[in-house]
């Protein structure tokens, strides 16, 4: 197709470290010239393009990894297949049936059209109604659909509805360097969240740290595809697949760990909770009346409280104003005396769990930009209930 450039698909693995072994490849094309220099995908199809024979060159592509990937295929039929589809080519898909021949393929190899995911990158189409047409057909056929990139560029949730895919990609740009930062942490969930609602998988991609492979699996990533366990290799050999399963054991090793400090960190938090609160109950209460001014006294001595509050029990609502060390959000305004918090999950999960206790995931507080956890504990003072509230300044 290109003369003087010789065309060549290699392998990336991807990872399922769940079942410790070598989920799928996914087919990347790279070039060489006559000195066998490298020559970027990104350069092959600029020139296609230029040349107006990208849907060709797709196709060919597409061809080639489906041969290659028969002899993986045939020693394990679980292998998947993840192949890219350029945009152009599903924008004039209605229009051409340059894809017929990657199908005939498919058929002509006796591989089973659910061993191959045809990936779409969504956020540079246009052309919802073509994209629609693509996918139902191609799921028709019996093909695995795969978002990829997403979390980036025009990247929404709900072209989730309109795909419906059943594996949905993570771009590199969301997964670097997640385990500090807490925003796109928080994102990852809100998209694994709604793919699990959607009965999709989710894959991390360019995962390059255990750190960040960590991180991902605490929210609940499946699959996984990065330089870390490998990157796009002409041929995956023994050792390959040794290499990787050493790692996957790494990561599951350094994984346990990790919940295990996790689980340590939130009981001592309750052991250290439960006791400043008795503090609390014995501080406040006298006789008929709440001395809740010596609550102040209480968040000085603590460095690590931001902030305390009462709620009736029964009602719901707040006793006093809450006290608070400081605002630093101009926006934000504590609250304050009968304030209603009936749907907090931090009042009604306390009424209804058996310790009458609750401690919440790690959130940003709105009032200093920290990071917080809030613990709720029933109390009891002068025969009334009332749940006590502590907002946690955590690292």
């Amino acid at each position: 197709m290109f003369s003087n450039i010789k065309i060549k698909v290699y392998f990336q693995p991807i990872i399922s470290i769940k079942d410790k072994k070598i989920f799928a490849f996914e087919a990347l094309v790279r070039g060489f010239d006559k000195k066998n220099n490298l020559i970027t995908p990104d350069i092959l199809l600029e020139k296609a393009k230029k040349d107006k024979v990208i849907e060709e060159f797709d196709n060919y592509i597409r061809q080639k990894a489906i041969r290659k990937f028969k002899n993986y295929y045939d020693e394990d039929e679980n292998l998947l297949l993840f192949l890219n589809f350029e945009s152009s080519v599903i924008e004039k898909s209605e229009k051409y049936n340059f894809n017929l021949d990657f199908v005939k393929e498919v058929e002509r190899l006796n591989i089973n059209k659910k061993n191959i995911v045809l990936e779409i990158k969504e956020d540079t189409i246009s052309n919802i109604k073509a994209l629609n047409t693509f996918c139902k057909k191609h799921k028709d056929l019996g093909f695995i659909i795969a978002i990829d990139d997403f979390g980036t560029g025009y990247s929404s949730f709900d072209r989730l509805a309109i795909i419906q895919p059943d594996i949905v990609k993570i771009d590199r740009s969301l997964i670097s360097n997640i385990e500090n930062n807490y925003i796109n942490s928080s994102i990852l969930k809100s998209i694994v969240d709604i793919s699990n609602k959607i009965g999709a998988l989710t894959l991390a991609e360019g995962v390059e740290t255990k750190e960040e492979i960590l991180t991902c699996m605490k929210n609940h990533i499946e699959i996984y595809q990065g330089f870390y366990f490998e990157k796009a290799i002409d041929e995956i050999k023994k050792e390959t697949k040794e290499s990787l399963l050493n790692k996957i054991n790494i990561i599951g090793l350094e994984y346990k760990d990790a919940v295990k400090k996790h689980m340590k960190t939130k009981q001592a938090i309750l052991r250290r909770m439960k006791h400043l609160t008795k503090d609390v109950v014995k501080t406040i209460s006298f006789e008929q009346n709440f001395h809740l001014e010596k609550l102040e006294l209480v968040l000085k001595e603590n460095n690590n409280i931001e902030a305390i509050y009462l709620i009736d029990y029964n009602l719901g609502n707040q006793i006093n104003d809450t006290l608070i060390n400081n605002i630093q959000n101009r926006f934000y305004k504590a609250s304050k005396h009968n304030d209603d918090h009936n749907l907090k999950e931090y009042y009604y999960i306390t009424k209804e769990s058996k310790t009458k206790e609750f401690l919440s995931q790690k959130y940003i507080s709105k009032a200093t930009g920290s990071m917080c956890r809030t613990y709720s504990k029933t109390i009891k003072i002068n025969q009334n209930r009332f749940i006590l509230c502590f907002d946690i300044l955590t690292d």
